[in-house]
């Protein structure tokens, strides 16, 4: 059998790490800035293409819960979160992340954003949903027939759905650090 969305076990089981190339394109495209916040650090590619994809005025913050950081406590307000957050913990991710964040890049199945409950929680603190980006399923997240992307809900924002294809094969180009 192959793997499953969300495998069974521990919570620890949809721990699926982001592949840096794919970090990189994601923070080249979302451009986030200011406060920046990683609440799922992981083995942290989000960090490092931050670090190499956004020059200037920034800072970054993470929460890593094997590192003893639960991002449930974290209460800073911050400009942008960005992360791959655990599947089978999105609706509390998505309403945390409301409370300490005006922008949200969450890399998941699309389907996740869809559900009524979920739609109602953005609406109701204000949020909406700016864009949708699509790709490939990278090689080493679950197969799960579902369309994987990432979607980008922005405080106050009002207006169409942004919804696009990016290109995300691997290039050396895409992983190269000159540092």
């Amino acid at each position: 059998m192959g793997r499953q969305l969300i495998p069974a076990g521990s919570q620890r089981d949809d721990c699926v790490m982001t592949p840096l190339h794919l970090a990189r394109i994601l923070v080249k495209h979302f451009k986030p800035c200011n406060k920046i916040l990683e609440p799922c650090k992981g083995s942290g590619n989000f960090v490092k293409a931050i670090e190499y994809e956004v020059h200037v005025g920034y800072s970054i913050q993470t929460c890593e819960l094997s590192e003893g950081q639960d991002f449930f406590n974290f209460e800073q307000k911050v400009d942008w979160i960005i992360t791959n957050p655990p599947y089978s913990q999105m609706r509390k991710f998505i309403q945390h992340s409301m409370k300490v964040a005006n922008n949200i890049v969450f890399l998941t199945t699309i389907n996740h954003l869809w559900l009524r409950a979920r739609i109602r929680d953005i609406e109701a603190a204000g949020f909406g949903i700016k864009e949708i980006v699509i790709f490939e399923t990278p090689e080493s997240f679950p197969q799960s027939g579902f369309q994987i992307g990432a979607f980008h809900l922005k405080k106050n924002y009002v207006g169409d759905i942004s919804f696009r294809r990016l290109d995300t094969r691997y290039s050396n180009e895409q992983t190269s650090n000159p540092a």
